[in-house]
């Protein structure tokens, strides 16, 4: 076999491995309640969802899934909260023609044992090549924080992604908070100083398992 051969072989193996991996649909603007429900099921396991819009305008706009709520489709994007509806929406911010759903590889659930450190150490640790990481658990936070600060995470949370902080308890020694697949980079950011004592599950969305922590379920699309 000669070299230009060999070289098509290896690109065509290239682009059916990108084929497996990267999963896209389609939806008519009519069609937004099946687009709604597909993307919604994805973000519920754990996928990173990636919406692209053509609207009946002729405009392409293209967010992160961020909530779905009956026919209308939510979504950031350039730091923008915008809402999605059909072709013939009125309240929604775009009149969608056609819906793309996209997401990536497959979610990784692990079991994440109990950690105590800083916050950035401990998320450093954690961190690996992955369309998103979320952390669903209880975490201890040490020395005197304010509701502000935590009040700060919780719209981030509950708001800005599909997740959410529970605040369960503050005083002037610590403070206690529940959190359900929240983005890991948020508890850096937010709490990356703090000593902190956690544990509960970590939901990874990537192309293959590369945490050394026990696998609870792996989730496709």
């Amino acid at each position: 076999m000669n070299r230009e051969k060999v070289l098509a072989a290896v690109v065509i193996v290239a682009i059916l491995g990108l084929a497996f991996n990267y999963y896209t649909q389609h939806y008519q603007g009519g069609e937004i309640y099946e687009a709604a429900n597909h993307a919604f099921g994805l973000l519920t396991k754990g996928f990173n969802v990636t919406i692209t819009v053509e609207t009946v305008e002729g405009k392409t706009v293209t967010g992160t899934l961020l909530s779905v709520q009956g026919s209308t489709i939510n979504i950031i994007s350039d730091g923008k909260v915008l809402s999605v509806g059909g072709p013939s929406a009125t309240k929604e911010d775009l009149r969608a023609r056609l819906i793309k759903v996209d997401h990536h590889g497959k979610v990784y659930v692990y079991e994440l044992p109990p950690r105590l450190g800083e916050m950035s150490g401990i998320i450093d640790n954690i961190t690996v090549d992955a369309y998103s990481e979320r952390f669903s658990g209880i975490i201890y936070i040490e020395g005197e924080i304010s509701p502000i600060q935590l009040g700060m995470l919780k719209y981030r949370a509950d708001y800005l992604s599909y997740g959410s902080v529970t605040i369960n308890q503050v005083s002037g020694n610590g403070a206690v908070i529940s959190t359900n697949m929240v983005p890991i980079e948020f508890l850096k950011e937010y709490l990356g100083d703090y000593r902190v004592y956690l544990y509960g599950t970590l939901s990874v969305n990537s192309e293959e398992r590369n945490l050394p922590l026990k696998i609870i379920e792996v989730r496709t699309g």
